[in-house]
């Protein structure tokens, strides 16, 4: 009984050893410890390696995030622009070879997200300010997958309509997807296939719960595809189509700005929300700085630094809109189309990359 006793008082000791500075109910919210443990930790490492796909950290956002960090936490950030693409295969080179180099990703949930996760190299993201109840636009924890190996950076609405003001006249443009259906639009519509990563396959996901695939498979047989997620824009400035769905906001901003024939069009049915987010690699060199980062980007600090700076709508309430286009700023409350948290998985990003080629490239 003695020695019965002697090792349930052992178990014990371990089990609040390990709960240590846990309080009951929010264990979750730190997986890694301590914040105050990490951020010492993550001082002694001395910086974060981030690669950062186009268009989810812009020039200047990287180097606003880095003045902001370092000024707080005195970590460097070293970052690498990589195209979506190249994001997956590179991680992967790396990886096989033995190198350990980038601790986070910021891409979309597309090919590379695949490439990457199937292979075990992410690990959960549940840092304590992501667990913040209440200032959410889009809840990091409740819009991720249920692995929480991806987190939505930021609310990338896209107005979905890319209108030639030359060739659609005043008041003739469409204000729903239905209308496109109509046989006058046959041909004149631009798409980025959905069938690989990029605006295209990020408007799928959005979408297509919402519109329903009979729908798509009508949409289907009225657009043109193309490759590049750049060409859908740069089409319809130049009038070889009217409208493009899905036309990348950066781009087509810099168009109107330059003074071209084109502007954005907001559908009865709202905008839809592209997929751009976080990784943190399961085996990053620098752990802690990586930790930390993640948990600093998601305080008002970080995302009145990122937001602004990137030209995007914070995931947060309390980070204002002012330094946004009033067209697309969010009205809080507003409806707008938003793949599922189930759908923020590589096994599914993969099933709907093949439902978009079937619908999109084969059944036309």
């Amino acid at each position: 009984m003695k020695t019965i006793a002697i090792a349930i008082s052992v178990l014990i000791a371990i089990v609040l050893g390990v709960f240590a500075g846990h309080p009951i109910g929010h264990a979750a919210s730190e997986p890694w410890g301590p914040m105050d443990q990490i951020e010492r930790a993550a001082k002694e490492e001395g910086q974060v390696v981030i690669y950062a796909a186009s268009g989810h950290a812009s020039r200047d956002a990287q180097r606003a995030l880095s003045e902001g960090f370092e000024k707080r936490y005195g970590i460097k950030i070293q970052w690498t622009s990589v195209s979506p693409q190249d994001i997956g295969t590179r991680v992967l080179a790396e990886q096989r070879s033995r190198r350990r180099v980038v601790d986070i990703l910021m891409h979309g949930v597309g090919g590379s997200f695949i490439l990457i996760q199937n292979r075990g190299y992410l690990t959960p993201m549940l840092a304590p300010s992501t667990y913040e109840k209440d200032i959410w636009r889009v809840d990091p924890v409740s819009g991720s997958p249920e692995k929480r190996d991806w987190f939505f950076i930021n609310m990338p609405l896209r107005p979905s309509f890319f209108i030639n003001t030359t060739l659609v006249p005043p008041g003739e443009e469409p204000k729903s997807y239905q209308e496109l259906l109509a046989p006058k639009w046959k041909g004149k519509i631009v798409l980025q296939t959905p069938a690989r990563g990029g605006s295209g396959s990020g408007w799928f996901k959005a979408t297509y719960r919402h519109l329903g695939l009979e729908t798509m498979r009508k949409l289907a047989k009225q657009v043109a595809l193309v490759p590049s997620v750049s060409e859908v824009p740069d089409t319809v400035a130049r009038g070889r189509f009217l409208l493009g769905i899905a036309a990348t906001t950066t781009r087509g901003l810099q168009l109107v700005t330059e003074g071209a024939p084109v502007r954005f069009v907001q559908p009865k049915e709202g905008s839809h929300m592209a997929t751009q987010g976080m990784d943190f690699i399961s085996n990053a060199p620098h752990p802690n700085a990586g930790k930390l980062f993640i948990h600093w980007f998601y305080t008002k600090e970080g995302q009145m630094l990122y937001a602004p700076a990137n030209r995007a709508i914070s995931v947060r309430k309390d980070v204002p809109q002012d330094y946004m286009p009033e067209f697309m700023r969010y009205e809080e409350g507003a409806p707008f189309l938003m793949g599922a948290p189930e759908d923020m998985t590589a096994e599914r990003t993969r099933e709907l990359l093949i439902l978009g080629r079937e619908i999109f490239e084969e059944g036309k």
